[in-house]
């Protein structure tokens, strides 16, 4: 008899998680609704996570996670110099609308669970983010560029995840377009200025 796989499990029952927020809402996420969800016992659901916290955390670790592999192959997909952890971000955020998946944006709700049931698990995605902004602040731009263009990447992800703005095709072109347009113009400008210091 094959025993099933733990993690293959703990996935299965995330992704339960998951579609009930997405199908019933966030005040319907229970550990009974996600059992059932995932065609598994109360029981069977219990052994991997003993408590809605510890489901809950769970989920917010996968959304962190996945955000943090975004940002970081991001990173090693951009050329080399200054900027490289912004276009990164762009590139990963607004190339393609539809990256921007029904099914990431449920995931994504977990964090809203978190702060409804307990503030304290939404740890995981604060360490994530912790960590983004040691890498924007090391990214060789001036002063407020770096943080500007991921505030306005996470204002888009609000408004996707909240249902207020529609995150289609020319939305984020006309986004990477601007976003890419305000990163040129900051570095020309600091060039300029590192030249008339040089020069004087």
């Amino acid at each position: 008899m094959v025993r099933p796989d733990p993690e293959a499990q703990r996935d299965l029952l995330l992704d339960a998680a998951e579609a009930v927020v997405r199908k019933r809402g966030l005040s319907c996420l229970t550990l009974d609704a996600v059992a059932q969800q995932a065609g598994l016992s109360k029981g069977g659901l219990l052994h991997h996570f003993p408590s809605k916290d510890a489901l809950v955390q769970a989920m917010v670790q996968r959304v962190a996670d996945g955000w943090r592999g975004c940002y970081t192959s991001g990173y090693e997909e951009a050329p080399p110099g200054p900027g490289r952890q912004v276009r990164g971000l762009i590139a990963h955020c607004l190339n393609d609308a539809k990256t921007w998946t029904k099914d990431l944006q449920s995931s994504s709700a977990a964090c809203f669970a978190a702060l409804m049931q307990n503030p304290e698990l939404i740890a995981p995605m604060r360490d994530a983010y912790a960590e983004l902004d040691r890498r924007l602040a090391d990214d060789g731009l001036p002063a407020g560029v770096a943080e500007t263009i991921a505030a306005a990447l996470d204002g888009l992800w609000m408004y996707w995840v909240l249902g207020l703005a529609d995150v289609n095709q020319a939305r984020v072109e006309q986004m990477r377009v601007t976003l890419e347009d305000f990163l040129d113009h900051s570095l020309a400008k600091a060039n300029g200025r590192s030249k008339q210091a040089a020069n004087h």
